[in-house]
């Protein structure tokens, strides 16, 4: 369905904007991450990026606010032309922007955290942000193209996630960690599963009529 109207609208003034605005917003979050998750293991000292990462968080602030006024403006002037599509970008710009959130929060754990984050549970840590990663590099172009394929993998990758997420936190009760470290990994291990379910929101609204954007068809994860 979203393929079919993307078509209609390619030629669009009006749609290359709101794209342009909401692609932004995804690629923004993807540095966040990048840059908030080599903070927290100690790649890179927290005051070198600081300043930056809540610029960006406010850039994407901003693109949301742009996409929405956008969308109302197009409204009011073509009260029914369009009207699903803009409930569809109005839906997706606040995952993206919860994205970008969910990014900074990974950040602020680097200043709750005393002890070293290195520890047995590292490589399935980074394990995680491999795919999250990963999905948030795939997701800007699955969505201009409104990629059905692509929309289900990533759909079914956040199935995996959220699995392992969860496991990982039952996993801290047999583990003797300090209590800030026990606090920490697992607020990090729910923005991790918050950011992948944000991205699969978006991939859903590639595939799935309006009323079902955010929601996984049965059997397909």
């Amino acid at each position: 369905m979203f393929k079919d109207i993307l078509n209609i609208w390619k030629e669009e003034e009006f749609l290359k904007k709101v794209v342009g605005d909401f692609e932004n917003m995804l690629r923004e979050a993807q540095d966040i991450f990048d840059k908030a998750t080599s903070v927290f293991w100690k790649k890179i000292p927290s005051q070198e990026v600081h300043a930056l990462i809540y610029s960006k968080d406010r850039k994407i602030n901003e693109e949301e606010q742009k996409i929405r006024r956008r969308l109302i403006e197009h409204l009011a002037i073509n009260p029914r032309k369009d009207f699903t599509t803009c409930l569809v970008f109005m839906s997706i710009v606040k995952d993206a922007e919860r994205i970008g959130d969910y990014c900074k929060n990974i950040f602020e754990l680097s200043y709750i955290l005393k002890s070293s984050p290195q520890d047995n549970l590292t490589t399935s840590f980074q394990d995680l942000e491999t795919q999250i990663r990963e999905n948030l590099k795939e997701i800007p172009s699955a969505f201009v193209s409104a990629d059905s394929e692509k929309a289900v993998t990533l759909m079914q990758r956040h199935g995996k996630i959220s699995s392992q997420c969860e496991s990982m936190i039952r996993s801290m009760i047999d583990q003797n960690f300090s209590a800030d470290k026990t606090v920490v990994y697992t607020l990090l291990l729910r923005y991790y599963k918050r950011i992948s379910a944000h991205i699969a929101n978006i991939a859903s609204a590639i595939i799935n009529p309006v009323e079902k954007i955010d929601y996984v068809a049965e059997g397909l994860l």
